[in-house]
């Protein structure tokens, strides 16, 4: 019977001990946006537009202040709720780029990634933010 009771207790150490946990590794989706830098390119790209997705913030650089704003991603459907500026002083034109990307962006209403290329729908304009990976 002793002897029964130790052949039970060294299998169970043994199989308690050979039964290692794995480390996952976490897969990438490619078509996640989290973490990832794009400049725009579909217009005026000479002013060096870019937009950064964090876990539930957007930022970048929009011709003349920095942004930032939260964001809900429900499948493609993308919505940009308030967005916040920095308080820089620019010229006129790069002024008018600004205003006109950030309403755009607050207007956006879904997006694709295809590969490095990312374009945001909206609902203004049949013209899309089309953005490439930096």
């Amino acid at each position: 019977m002793k002897y029964i009771v130790h052949v039970i207790i060294v299998a169970f150490l043994i199989v308690s001990c050979s039964t290692t946990k794995t480390a996952q590794i976490e897969k990438v989706d490619n078509n996640s946006l989290l973490g990832r830098k794009f400049k725009l390119v579909s217009m005026y790209p000479q002013m060096n537009i870019t937009i950064e997705f964090n876990e539930d913030t957007v930022s970048g650089f929009s011709a003349v202040n920095n942004y930032s704003s939260l964001y809900n991603l429900d499948g493609d459907i993308f919505n940009i709720l308030s967005i916040s500026l920095t308080k820089k002083n620019g010229t006129r034109e790069k002024i008018a780029v600004e205003l006109e990307y950030l309403n755009m962006l607050k207007n956006a209403t879904s997006f694709k990634i295809e590969g490095r290329q990312l374009t945001i729908y909206t609902l203004l304009s049949s013209n899309n933010l089309i953005f490439e990976e930096i």
